[in-house]
């Protein structure tokens, strides 16, 4: 049975809302009374575009990256994803992440096989492949496809975090985020009637879309990833309901989230 309870609380920090929404779900999956936190769309939102607020070079009105910044991120990412895998125990190693790290590193490698395989099967990879994906569309000026995967891979991770009940896999799909959404990011808040438009075409492609991936791979990103050999996640006959409560908290913090970005267009117009 399912049943929740929203709460706001105070984040410091934010540039476009303060708030933050968190939204309490009570599972009953064997009368033991067991928990689990499902993060609403308004804090994922805010964290993932909030992420690309640094220091940007702009050509043609479209931010150019810092290739040496960014690429100096990833490398590091990838570093610490490999020191990560080395330590997992149990099933945790049984995910292989190992296999989703190799691809990502290919992807970002430029390697033209790999990028076709993940353009014809999207829906066979974790979202971190959709995530190293995007950036590379998006380098290659199809600025909106690359919204698109970006977010619907945020969506997806952001999903499967909820059917983790190790909390921590949430913290760690927002680092995630941050390596890889800064130029996807700073372009979605510059064009607000573009990132609606994509919005919509991720929630509605979620719908129907079967994913093929392992949703446990997000609980390599957990703390508990580091010291226990068995991962904590809810029943899979629950997966679609978590699945249909994210979709609905995404729009919700979307829209919150343009009609902030619209207002703050208007007043700097209007100066």
């Amino acid at each position: 049975m399912l049943s929740g309870a929203v709460r706001e609380i105070q984040t410091p920090g934010s540039l476009i809302d303060p708030k933050r929404t968190e939204i309490v779900w009570n599972i009953d999956m064997n009368k033991s009374g067991s928990k689990f936190v499902i993060l609403s769309a308004m804090s994922c939102m805010l964290l993932a575009l909030l992420s690309g607020c640094v220091t940007q070079t702009y050509r043609n009105g479209i931010p150019v990256a810092e290739e040496d910044n960014e690429a100096a991120k990833s490398r590091e990412a990838f570093r610490e994803i490999s020191r990560v895998i080395n330590s997992y125990k149990g099933e945790y190693a049984d995910l292989h992440f190992e296999k989703t790290e190799k691809i990502m590193q290919e992807i970002a490698d430029g390697d033209v096989d790999t990028i076709k395989e993940v353009m014809n099967s999207p829906d066979s990879f974790a979202p971190p492949v959709l995530m190293s994906y995007a950036v590379q569309v998006f380098r290659a000026g199809n600025y909106e496809t690359a919204m698109f995967w970006y977010y619907t891979a945020q969506l997806r991770a952001r999903s499967d975090a909820n059917k983790s009940l190790d909390r921590t896999t949430h913290q760690g799909v927002t680092e995630l985020s941050k390596v890889y959404g800064t130029e996807i990011g700073n372009f979605a808040k510059l064009n607000p009637e573009k990132l609606e438009i994509t919005m919509k075409q991720v929630l509605e492609w979620d719908k129907t879309a079967v994913r093929k991936y392992n949703p446990k791979w997000v609980a390599v990103l957990g703390s508990e990833a580091k010291v226990s050999t068995k991962i904590r996640f809810i029943p899979e006959d629950q997966y679609a309901m978590a699945d249909s409560e994210t979709r609905r908290g995404w729009e919700q913090g979307f829209q919150a989230v343009l009609k902030k970005l619209k207002e703050q267009r208007d007043e700097k117009e209007e100066k």
